[in-house]
């Protein structure tokens, strides 16, 4: 066996002040990927003491780059692969949209400490704006022409120091080019402020016109935020697993197809992962959307309006379920509750009114969300399985989970 390298041709760097960069930026010289988390993650703290190594000339890593042809305009842009949070934070602080912390909160060095604590950009010396505009940002340029997928491993390696990528943030870059995959990922965000969700949000209107679903995210917003699991796209994968508990047929329906698997390029059987299964589910969604694939690619699953319709439960059931009837539960159970509203948005007509679930059944919903599985078994006379990351034991959950909301719904 000859070896051969990935990457063959030579990486070279190239460097710019800031003061050109932004200007470059702002003609939208540089492309966030798919695949890049949330520009918001880094907290005030961490953007401070970067701007601070910045004045006082520190060294920073590198950038990494990809140059790429821009389809509609033809001309070179970049995609950034590693440095979104070091750009976006210069960008925002020159912009004025946030103050540098306070001493008290962060050690500063001596020397620009009582100069820059509490400061926006406008507020600065001169000579210290002067110094940030000059500073060199080294870049590393990957060659051009480079497989995605390559693209997307360098990114992972790069970032296993660090907080690496979920699964679900590589699926929703892998899948992302359907409106159902996307609806999946604009499901998931939770505070609309930051500037990644309103990128995700831009691009859902005008690549796929979709609108935001959620019509009130306080309850959302609530349990999610400062939690690390919504760092990996958590909160969409939470509802990706409540959209697979109401399609379930579906889903058996694709891994009953090995031509469907192998037309996909994607394997269950060997291992049997959920992962793998969400994977699946998102790769023939995004197959299905060219219908010139038809014959190769059945129409299989839920369609984009069944899974609106889907998403109305879910929002209802969701905020009552936070807000009103167990606050308790936390994101830590966020599959468990996914499935048990699948459930019982096809148990009941609605989690309020006198026709719908009453009160004692609130409680032993109470008890199956809050409780493990020996308490769910005293209390409701159901086992409730233990899935470690297999399908087939997902899957019992999901039909475990509906048994027991029929179980309760006899109360």
């Amino acid at each position: 066996m000859t070896f051969a390298p990935l990457v063959t041709a030579a990486n070279f760097f190239a460097n710019i002040n800031v003061f050109a960069l932004l200007h470059v930026m702002n003609q939208g010289a540089y492309k966030i990927p798919d695949f890049q988390r949330d520009s918001s993650q880094w907290d005030e703290p961490k953007r401070s003491l970067f701007i601070e190594s910045i004045i006082n000339g520190f060294a920073v890593p590198p950038l990494i780059i990809y140059p790429e042809d821009d389809p509609s305009t033809g001309r070179e842009i970049f995609q950034v692969i590693d440095g979104q949070q070091r750009l976006m934070t210069i960008k925002e602080f020159v912009e004025g949209d946030f103050a540098l912390a306070s001493e008290d909160d962060v050690d500063y060095s001596e020397n620009v400490g009582a100069l820059i604590s509490q400061k926006r950009w406008g507020d600065l010396e001169q000579s210290i704006k002067t110094q940030i505009e000059n500073y060199v940002l080294n870049f590393l340029v990957l060659p051009k022409n480079l497989d995605p997928m390559l693209r997307r491993n360098i990114f992972r390696r790069i970032n296993e120091g660090g907080l690496p990528l979920s699964r679900h943030d590589l699926r929703l870059s892998d899948f992302g080019d359907s409106k159902r995959v996307y609806y999946i990922r604009i499901a998931g965000i939770f505070d609309t402020s930051r500037p990644g969700s309103a990128r995700m949000r831009d691009v859902a209107t005008a690549r796929f016109l979709l609108k935001y679903p959620w019509k009130n995210n306080a309850a959302w917003k609530q349990w999610w935020n400062g939690t690390k699991l919504s760092q990996g796209q958590a909160p969409s994968e939470m509802f990706l697993y409540y959209v697979i508990a109401r399609d379930l047929g579906s889903v058996d329906t694709l891994l009953e197809s090995q031509k469907t698997l192998s037309s996909l390029r994607l394997s269950y059987h060997r291992n049997r992962t959920t992962a793998s299964v969400l994977d699946i589910y998102c790769a023939q969604a995004k197959a299905e959307k060219d219908i010139s694939n038809a014959n190769s690619h059945p129409q299989i699953l839920a369609s984009l309006e069944k899974m609106e319709e889907w998403f109305t439960d879910f929002e209802l059931w969701f905020n009552t379920l936070k807000t009103a009837k167990v606050p308790r539960i936390n994101a830590n159970s966020s599959t468990k509750i996914a499935f048990f509203i699948a459930a019982a948005s096809e148990n009941w007509p609605g989690p309020d009114g006198p026709t719908q679930i009453t009160e004692s059944q609130w409680e032993l919903v109470q008890i199956f969300l809050t409780q493990g599985p020996g308490m769910i078994l005293d209390t409701i006379g159901l086992e409730f399985p233990i899935a470690k990351g297999k399908w087939p034991g997902q899957k019992k959950q999901i039909v475990r989970t509906f048994e027991i909301c029929s179980e309760i719904k006899k109360k």
